[in-house]
């Protein structure tokens, strides 16, 4: 038990050394998170968002410290692939990159993983009546299950120490569940990354957060969790030979553990579809979205969304011996739409109140973003440039009228998307 623990006590320290130093650099080299920058924002503050760098440094120092060959072969293609996610995300952190570039390298890390690694999904353990699949399939659907993954833990990187949270939660319940089957590398992996989240958390954990995870962080651990998952299905599809199996339905589990991520990316993506726009496009309809305006503040939007993810984990442990893989998979999609639908009906019933909390956040904030274009010197703005600051200077928006709140965004981003080229 010590090996296991002491990669978890190790990543802590070092994690707690490690953010502070980094947040004093974010600040010096004024390496932050506007809020000018982005209507959705829901900070006030200019905030580092490289957490991700302090969180991945320690949780690659401490697992490749503390594991070989013999702990966990092939350990060197996972963390290779990991460096490739995270300095993708890190990129997209300081420059904005392409989405079509972020999916192709998050395709090429999940190759590198499955191919080189073979951590892939083989068996569907009876879901649709399929059991074992071929390689080509094998191939193609873990490829598409690990890049969801990371961007599902991307998405809920909303609000002060969700994702921290989350990611600390799945990262201790996999830590034991793989030492209990006799895993020791996968739980050492484990159990590093949530000492390096805890040590995170102490910054990220407040009403007013010291720094954010930011897309490298975000990524990274989007990724690992994804390996992770994925290794504990094709593990527990070993141990089911034994005369008592631990898990005897490991997907659903799986499931169970990053239910709430999956959850409200499908939610978000199937949503955006429906309206008829891009599932790709950014808008404040997320889970902690809608509780941050039903009134909850951040630490119990994140309270609640942690308890409901543990409620779906002890419902999945507690079924997965009594039950075939695809019944716990429709028990645990009836649970979280009723969970869903309740507060829906809450919403529904204090619509009046819930529309004065969000005309009164809808708010331009011209005056600042002018005062950002004051600072620039020796900028040549076009007149197309000119007359979207004039329209910046304007009195605050708090139209209800979407067509005006889109209108508005447009102008914001014009004026930024100028200022950045002539920085440049």
């Amino acid at each position: 038990m010590l090996t296991t623990l002491l990669p978890f006590i190790c990543a802590c320290l070092v994690s707690l050394i490690a953010v502070p130093a980094i947040i004093r650099i974010a600040y010096a080299k004024r390496l932050v998170d506007d809020p000018s920058i982005e209507s959705r924002k829901i900070h006030k503050h200019a905030v580092p968002n490289l957490g991700g760098v302090a969180v991945f440094s320690t949780f690659a120092l401490i697992s490749c410290l503390f594991i070989n060959d013999q702990l966990l072969p092939n350990a060197n293609f996972i963390f290779a692939s990991g460096i490739i996610i995270f300095t993708i995300g890190l990129k997209d952190d300081l420059v904005a990159l392409d989405p079509y570039k972020k999916f192709a390298a998050q395709f090429l890390t999940a190759f590198i993983v499955i191919h080189f690694a073979d951590v892939r999904i083989s068996n569907f353990y009876g879901v649709m009546g399929i059991y074992e699949i071929g390689p080509t399939l094998s191939y193609i659907f873990t490829s598409l299950v690990i890049v969801f993954v990371i961007n599902a833990f991307n998405l809920i990187d909303g609000i002060n120490g969700l994702l921290g949270s989350v990611t600390l939660l799945v990262s201790l319940t996999y830590g034991t569940l793989f030492y209990i089957m006799d895993e020791k590398g996968l739980s050492v992996l484990s159990f590093s990354m949530a000492g390096a989240i805890l040590g995170f958390l102490k910054y990220n954990l407040k009403a007013k957060a010291r720094i954010f995870m930011g897309d490298a962080g975000a990524y990274s651990i989007g990724f690992i969790l994804a390996v992770l998952s994925i290794q504990f299905v094709e593990v527990s599809k070993l141990n089911l030979l034994d005369a008592k199996p631990l898990i005897h339905a490991a997907p659903a589990v799986a499931i169970a553990l990053l239910i709430m991520p999956i959850f409200d990316t499908f939610r978000v993506f199937t949503l955006r579809i429906v309206r008829g726009q891009s599932p790709f496009m950014a808008d404040r309809n997320h889970l902690h979205h809608r509780l941050l305006d039903v009134g909850l503040s951040h630490l119990q939007a994140c309270t609640l969304i942690v308890a409901t993810n543990i409620v779906m984990i002890a419902l999945a442990l507690s079924l997965q011996s009594e039950v075939q893989t695809a019944e716990l998979m429709v028990i645990m999609t009836l649970t979280i739409l009723f969970c869903n639908m309740m507060l829906w009906i809450y919403e529904v019933r204090h619509a009046d109140r819930l529309q004065i909390i969000r005309n009164a956040r809808v708010v331009l904030k011209p005056n600042r973003l002018a005062s950002d274009l004051e600072k620039v010197n020796n900028l040549t703005l076009d007149s197309s440039l000119a007359e979207v600051r004039i329209l910046a200077r304007k009195e605050h928006l708090n139209s209800t009228d979407p067509k005006d709140i889109e209108a508005a965004k447009r102008f914001t981003q014009e004026i930024l998307d100028n200022l950045e080229k002539s920085k440049n």
